[in-house]
């Protein structure tokens, strides 16, 4: 496979694996999830983290983190280092939330790696295949 075939299939599979979940049903927008995801994933995540990994502006994130802080979904304190910086933290239901789709998530990639003998490079063009194919 070349270079150029490789980006693609990496950039379409994503695309796929990120639509495979109905965020809907846990009312979570795309960023929300990604912020969830991102605070359990990391340790220490401030705000300017966030902005940083998910490339959105500080009111585009403003708006999802007090939505999830209002669910009480994650927590916002100050860094025992520079109480300028505030870090956020999963609260006990935003991680059962993060570990509901998880599970979700990886009970459909198990699928996907099964029918794939557990070849990463299938399941990723298979990934890749089914969202080009979902466009038309």
């Amino acid at each position: 496979m070349n270079n150029e075939k490789k980006l693609s299939t990496i950039f379409f599979a994503y695309q796929q694996f990120a639509a495979m979940i109905d965020l809907k049903k846990y009312d979570l927008t795309k960023n929300q999830h990604r912020m969830l995801y991102i605070i359990y994933a990391l340790d220490n995540v401030s705000i300017k983290d966030i902005l940083k990994l998910l490339n959105i502006s500080k009111q585009a994130a403003n708006v999802s983190l007090r939505d999830l802080i209002s669910r009480n979904l994650i927590t916002e304190s100050k860094s025992p280092v520079d109480k300028r910086i505030k870090i956020l933290n999963l609260t006990t239901e935003g991680q059962r939330l993060n570990e509901q789709i998880n599970q979700e998530q990886i009970a459909l990639l198990d699928e996907y790696f099964v029918a794939a003998d557990n070849d990463w490079q299938k399941v990723m063009k298979k990934l890749a295949d089914s969202y080009i194919h979902s466009l038309k």
